[in-house]
């Protein structure tokens, strides 16, 4: 009886076929009136070969999301066909497509909770609880109290199954107060249906476990919930017929046990009198009734019965023909004093069970083929999608390099303006400095230029004379002085400063203007030269790949092409990363103001470096620490996030062993300080400011531009900082420093 009950209460499990409304509903517009939700799950129970036929050609035409589909077929296998294996397949496919499922809370629990009754069906109890704790940890995480009550049904039958009577009627008996609470709502076919399967359930094991008093207590709420269930609108065909022959079985079975036979034949009368009477499920009850009271010869009666519509069915070869009608009839032979005829009886049990077992294995090898069938059909479904996505993404990547290019040059073009307004700087700089100059060769000439002497006049032409050179003597035989040494001494007097000192100083202010234009020079040219070779490597890979791709005359597998547009894919997002850390550092530079503070958490700093920065190698060790008793500090909180974001980043490239420390501290001045320690290779001597350098890397084989430490720097000294190579760190590795001044 166990097994038909199991079956009646996943045969209602159709009212869950509309937990995909919104999806399917919505992709239907426009499409056959038969590709919908409500016209599928009207078939489905009639007609389950056409309701699926129909869901295939719904995927043909992408009418819906590939977990929908799943999850209809799932729904037909269970309530159309019995079928519980392809129903579990399909429960697991749809499993599969988590993030679509997770959107869709109903649905979820829905395929949990039901893998976990398929799974308990087949005595699968490990399994069971697996799935069980699952929908109730979803039903818990999204507060659901009437989905957290029905996954304990599961749960708690499991755990009955597998000895632990003790937690499994505890379960039941916290979530059944919970689950006729809700009936006191509004009711409708699913609650009532829960609430029934919960309580029946409850019952039908404390009775197996013959805690018979504790059964008889849910008499009532199991009549209460069947008379409910009479008034609900929306119930499907006969249903309430086999849930009140379900309640008397029940009943009846309960006063057979405890020997109440006036109440026993009160519900067995019920029965008889069903609309259903003479059915299989029927004609199960009652014999299931004379076994109880010991009545062989009406047991004998029925059982003749059942076998006679069995043979006349031809269902001969099934589980309830062993359970009712052989099993039966070698009890009744035992009972009889018929041992021969019983022995007889259990080789024919042998036999068909066999039997049995050989028609599963064939129909599980046809399930295999109709799986396989399903999944190449799928397979072909998602190479077409394939090779049209493949086709979009050769224009998308070709369109993406032309844009990065574009970019490209535009940006070469911002810092060639850029180096062009240094360069001014630096004239203006030499100008004020000649003015300076001129100041100097001024300084003892008097206001009046009438009284300007002759030696005066010679000591001015002096001045360009000694900035080449010339000789002393040669200077003072052209000037018209008597030596060297007068016109010194004239110079002296007259400026200040001795001659030779003047023009050295000289010759330190044009080699000033001239390292000036030079530095200048040479920043722009090595910048160029730099992102042209930054820049050519990928565009090159990128072009070249196209190219393989695109070339009609050229036959590529789809190992190949996938392999190709993973490089395509990679070099895109390098040039773009790269493109992104130039604007960064362009943004940041175009302006002297200190960026807004704010209160900034050093943990929640901490963490937000920790999700976003890259994973180390195995077995290098990443760990942030505050060591200060300070939770917070006043700075911009994406400039120092940023900063410790490049720093922790280079850790990462140049550390393959060991560990990376992040740790927070106060220097005895009061102010806050960063360090980034680690065991990588470490910075070499005399490279400590090199490394801030644009394109500077220590080691010129580790991927990256090497544009992160001089994004840092400039970042700092936005927000009043200083980062260093701190060189009094002597262990392996190198040691990085953020100071924040108060």
């Amino acid at each position: 009886m166990n097994k038909l009950l199991t079956l009646l209460a996943l045969l209602v499990l159709l009212t869950f076929i509309g937990c995909s409304d919104k999806g399917t509903a919505g992709k239907t517009k426009g499409t056959d009136s038969t590709h919908a939700k409500e016209y599928i799950t009207k078939i489905s129970l009639q007609e389950p070969d056409r309701a699926l036929a129909i869901i295939d050609t719904m995927e043909m035409n992408k009418e819906a999301l590939s977990y929908e589909l799943n999850y209809l077929r799932f729904a037909i296998y269970v309530n159309g066909f019995s079928d519980m294996k392809m129903a579990e397949y399909y429960g697991k496919q749809v499993l599969k497509d988590s993030v679509e499922l997770k959107k869709d809370v109903k649905c979820h629990f829905t395929i949990l909770n039901t893998l976990a009754d398929i799974a308990n069906q087949n005595s699968q109890y490990a399994q069971s609880i697996k799935y069980a704790k699952e929908a109730y940890d979803l039903a818990k995480k999204n507060n659901v109290k009437e989905y957290e009550v029905s996954a304990t049904e599961a749960l708690a039958l499991s755990l009955i199954k597998l000895g632990d009577d003790e937690n499994g009627f505890k379960l039941f008996a916290e979530g059944k107060d919970e689950i006729l609470k809700s009936l006191d709502q509004d009711v409708d076919f699913r609650k009532v249906n829960n609430a029934y399967s919960f309580v029946g359930n409850y019952m039908e094991s404390l009775m197996t476990a013959k805690r018979y008093y504790e059964a008889g207590l849910l008499i009532p709420d199991l009549l209460n919930i069947t008379k409910k269930m009479e008034a609900v609108d929306d119930v499907m065909d006969g249903v309430v017929e086999y849930r009140q022959l379900h309640t008397y079985g029940m009943l009846m079975k309960y006063y057979d046990k405890t020997g109440n036979t006036k109440e026993s034949e009160k519900y067995l009368a019920l029965i008889q009198k069903s609309q259903l009477a003479g059915t299989s499920f029927v004609e199960a009850l009652v014999s299931e009734h004379y076994l109880n009271v010991g009545d062989v010869k009406r047991l004998a009666e029925m059982t003749a019965s059942i076998r006679e519509n069995a043979v006349a069915n031809n269902d001969t070869l099934s589980e309830f023909f062993v359970e009712y009608v052989l099993d039966y009839e070698k009890y009744i032979s035992k009972a009889q004093g018929n041992y021969r005829e019983a022995f007889e009886k259990a080789e024919v049990i042998s036999s068909v069970k066999d039997s049995i077992a050989k028609r599963t294995n064939e129909e599980d090898g046809a399930r295999l083929a109709k799986i396989y069938e399903t999944q190449e059909k799928e397979r072909l479904l998602a190479e077409k999608d394939a090779q049209l996505s493949w086709h979009k993404g050769i224009f998308v990547v070709v369109a993406v390099v032309l844009a990065l290019a574009l970019v490209f040059i535009v940006m070469l073009l911002m810092f060639n303006r850029k180096v062009n307004r240094r360069n001014k700087t630096i004239v203006s700089t030499i100008n004020q400095m000649m003015e300076k100059e001129g100041e100097l060769t001024r300084l003892r000439l008097s206001d009046d230029a009438k009284n300007v002497d002759p030696d005066e006049m010679r000591l001015m032409q002096s001045l360009e004379m000694l900035k080449d050179d010339m000789p002393m003597d040669d200077i003072s035989t052209a000037l018209g002085f008597t030596d060297a040494a007068d016109f010194a001494k004239k110079f002296y007097t007259h400026f200040g400063i001795h001659a030779e000192e003047y023009r050295k100083w000289s010759r330190q202010l044009s080699e000033q203007e001239n390292t000036g234009v030079k530095e200048a020079k040479q920043m722009r040219d090595s910048f160029i030269s730099s992102m042209s070779h930054e820049i050519r490597t990928p565009l090159n890979q990128i072009y070249g790949f196209v190219q393989l791709l695109t070339d009609p005359n050229i036959q590529l597998s789809d190992d190949e092409k996938r392999q190709y547009n993973d490089i395509i894919g990679d070099q895109t997002r390098y040039m773009t990363r790269l493109i992104n850390k130039f604007l960064e550092i362009s943004e940041y530079e175009s302006n002297d103001e200190p960026l807004p503070c704010e209160k900034v958490s050093i943990d929640e700093l901490f963490d937000e470096v920790n999700s976003v920065v890259p994973r180390p190698a195995d077995g290098v060790e990443l760990t942030f620490c505050n060591s200060n008793n300070v939770a917070e500090l006043k700075t911009n909180r994406k400039g120092l996030s940023r900063i410790l974001l490049c720093i922790v980043g280079n850790a990462v490239k140049f550390t393959s062993s060991g560990y990376i420390k992040v740790e927070c501290n106060t220097n005895v001045e009061g102010n806050m300080i960063f360090s980034v320690t680690d065991t990588g290779i470490g910075i070499p001597m005399g490279d400590e400011e090199r490394i801030f350098d644009r394109f500077y890397k220590v080691d010129s084989f580790v991927p990256g531009p090497g544009l992160g430490l001089s994004l840092a720097r400039v970042i700092a000294g936005r927000i009043g900082a200083t980062i260093v190579v701190d060189r009094s760190y002597k262990d392996k590795g190198s040691r990085f420093v953020v100071t924040l001044f108060n």
